[in-house]
């Protein structure tokens, strides 16, 4: 059985906690990170998921948690490792974005530097104390704290093969991610050949890609809420994931994907949210539609401080030379005119009125 060397020994048919220190000179002080790992009775694949690389997206978190307590490790094959908070600092001070300890966003270092700062070694460690010993890695994400988005999944695309990379292999990875992209039955799945900002490092799905480790980034929910419909369908997309690496088999004895839905439903914890609807996670599960593919991710920036006003919202389809809102400053006067720079789906918006000078407005997907 593949083992996870920072987690110990992992028994077979058992759920562990798990408390674990990064190692990293920057990150000797931090608290230990909760991590779950569910060891099926039966061999099979490992199956790394995290989420709170950005420490406001709480169905994200959410998801990882129910995962933990509704996966039945004698009903399953493979291993699950689950870890709910990767930026506990974020998560802990309510941080959009960025980890507050260093101004950093943790999704733009990816894999990291062991000597770098604490970001760079947050995610290095990542990296190489969990991913590179996975088969298979899924980053949940959603809208952050200010974002509103549509669920969208991110893989690399093949065209992103750097000149130093052994093309086939790596081709082979983007393949299979975007089996995985496919198979987490969100509506758009993004498949992209370059980082949509300039920044150090990359994303955690192209990290992962080029240690050779199938990857995918996943994102639903946002505006800093705990929506019970996005929590619902990143677990479900886990799961159908799950099912996609035979982790989950009606055959055999081993956990289906009804079963888990069955427990989800049961579960006392989602008792507590009003706006629940049962068996609505298993209807979807069961009838997904074909996602939408896309390939080019475009972001819109204003060029002015002051007041956003949007006259779209995440999910509607927006034209070339759309005016698609405005910014104004405090005295009501418009100080630009947004335009859409063309044909395409609004992924993520900024619902924050207040926008700095070169603020991120949104994300527009295109086929």
């Amino acid at each position: 059985m593949k083992q996870i060397p920072i987690l110990g020994e992992l028994k077979r048919g058992s759920t562990q906690r798990h408390m674990i220190k990064l190692p990293g000179a920057v990150l000797a002080k931090d608290e230990p990170r909760p991590v779950i790992s569910v060891t099926g009775a039966k061999p099979g694949p490992v199956l790394f998921v995290n989420a709170g690389v950005h420490g406001g997206e709480y169905p994200a978190i959410e998801a990882v948690i129910r995962l933990s307590r509704t996966l039945d490790p004698e009903k399953i094959s493979g291993t699950v490792v689950l870890m709910p908070v990767l930026s506990l600092p974020a998560f802990r001070t309510r941080t959009p974005f960025v980890c507050p300890v260093d101004n950093v966003n943790p999704n733009r270092v990816f894999p990291g530097d062991p000597n770098g700062g604490y970001s760079e070694q947050m995610t290095h460690a990542l990296i190489k104390e969990f991913v590179v010993h996975a088969d298979a890695y899924i980053d949940l994400h959603g809208g952050d704290i200010p974002e509103a988005l549509v669920p969208f999944v991110i893989c690399r695309s093949e065209a992103g093969v750097a000149a130093t990379e052994p093309v086939k292999a790596v081709n082979k990875v983007a393949a299979k991610s975007r089996e995985l992209a496919m198979a987490f039955g969100l509506p758009y799945v993004l498949t992209v050949s370059k980082p949509v900002q300039p920044a150090k490092g990359s994303s955690s799905y192209a990290a992962a890609a080029e240690k050779g480790i199938p990857a995918i980034l996943a994102e639903a929910g946002g505006v800093g809420q705990m929506q019970e419909n996005a929590v619902e369908t990143l677990t479900r997309g886990v799961i159908n994931v799950m099912g996609s690496l035979k982790m989950l088999d009606a055959k055999g004895g081993r956990e289906t994907t009804a079963n888990v839905e069955a427990r989800m439903s049961n579960d006392e914890t989602r008792s507590k949210s009003k706006d629940s609807k049962k068996g609505q996670a298993l209807a979807a599960a069961t009838a997904s539609p074909t996602p939408t593919i896309l390939t080019r991710f475009e972001w819109l920036y204003t060029k002015n401080a002051g007041m956003w006003y949007p006259n779209i919202a995440a999910g509607d389809s927006v034209k070339k030379g759309q005016q698609i809102g405005t910014v104004g400053d405090l005295f009501g006067d418009v100080l630009e005119k947004i335009i859409s720079p063309l044909n395409g789906v609004v992924l993520f918006l900024t619902i924050n009125p207040s926008v700095l000078e070169n603020g991120l407005l949104m994300g527009i997907g295109v086929e």
